[in-house]
């Protein structure tokens, strides 16, 4: 059968108090792979691997191993179930003689067989209403175990959108089926109102115009966060904006100018302002951006990192970042209830 060459649930941070993982990320040419038969590995190897694929598609669904490919540290062992309605990779870590991660890849088709009916109700509901203009539609879909990896989720499905609209949603196994989803906006398909918001946002942090180039939303359903992202050309500067209450959350626009992390050590041993200095800079724009008093809060420091805080029992507080330069270049609220 043909070869994929991908490897799935490789996690980065996405969003504000949450994580969400990169699959499919290419594997890089190695300096030698070999092609091996299934028959080469050994029966305990062998039953590992089929171990884990049971495990994502229950005993009773047959499969097969087709290839086995030897990247030196690991054996990527590929195949399919016999239905043909998904293929399936696994990773299995020659030094730890484990299986690091299994992937099994579906066809859209199969979604009535592959998941259960609440789930799956479950899963279309909230892509429906994740957008009631444009609900979100799925050309594929992966069941995906990676039980070392550090960031989570680590257990999951994960469907991927069709069409111009770049969109992910995420069950997350381990924490009750909780569903995250993310989707990419073109620019004309975000509400003017907003997109000005994130644009004026941008110029009282700076100083000056940054133009916005990426749209997203995010949504995690658990965790009741529902907002946009608004970034520049390349990345670096960001903001967030509720897709509730439509209230600035957060903003950052780059502010590195240390060299290193022992620069940054250095440079930042030391509190830069102390908590009366730092509140007479933060305050005005408190008030600008999330339209909040600093009055009377405390403020409590940490490297770079500024955190306003009230100790009365529901108090939202603020966090503001500073660089060398003395200059606080990200802001963020953090409600008291946890939710955006």
């Amino acid at each position: 059968m043909r070869k994929f060459r991908w490897i799935s649930a490789v996690a980065v941070l996405i969003f504000v108090a949450t994580a969400l993982p990169v699959q499919a990320a290419t594997i890089p040419a190695a300096a030698e792979t070999t092609d091996k038969q299934v028959g080469s590995l050994t029966p305990t190897v062998v039953s590992r691997l089929e171990k884990a694929v049971q495990e994502l598609i229950g005993s009773k669904t047959a499969f097969q191993f087709d290839d086995v490919t030897d990247m030196g540290k690991t054996w990527i062992v590929e195949g399919g179930l016999e239905d043909g309605t998904a293929t399936l990779q696994t990773e299995y870590n020659k030094e730890k003689n484990r299986v690091d991660s299994t992937t099994i890849r579906y066809k859209i088709s199969s979604l009535g067989k592959a998941m259960n009916a609440p789930l799956k109700t479950k899963v279309l509901n909230s892509a429906k209403a994740f957008d009631s203009k444009r609900p979100l539609q799925f050309e594929a879909f992966w069941r995906v175990k990676s039980p070392y990896q550090s960031n989570k989720p680590s257990n999951y499905w994960v469907f991927w959108g069709a069409g111009e609209q770049a969109s992910s949603l995420y069950v997350d196994v381990d924490r009750s089926n909780a569903i995250t989803i993310n989707a990419d906006y073109a620019l004309k398909r975000v509400d003017p109102l907003i997109l000005n918001r994130a644009m004026n946002t941008f110029k009282r942090v700076s100083g000056q115009p940054i133009k916005v180039q990426h749209a997203s939303r995010y949504k995690d359903e658990a965790k009741g966060l529902s907002y946009w992202s608004f970034e520049d050309a390349n990345e670096a500067s960001e903001v967030k904006i509720s897709a509730v209450t439509g209230k600035v959350l957060a903003v950052s626009t780059y502010g590195v100018d240390w060299n290193d992390d022992a620069d940054f050590k250095k440079t930042f041993a030391s509190p830069k302002y102390t908590a009366s200095e730092a509140l007479k800079l933060v305050k005005p724009k408190a008030q600008m951006l999330f339209n909040i008093n600093l009055t009377g809060y405390k403020v409590k420091v940490q490297g770079n990192q500024y955190t306003f805080y009230k100790q009365q029992k529901g108090t939202d507080s603020i966090v503001a970042k500073v660089n060398k330069k003395g200059t606080f270049y990200a802001y963020s609220l953090h409600s008291s209830v946890g939710k955006m």
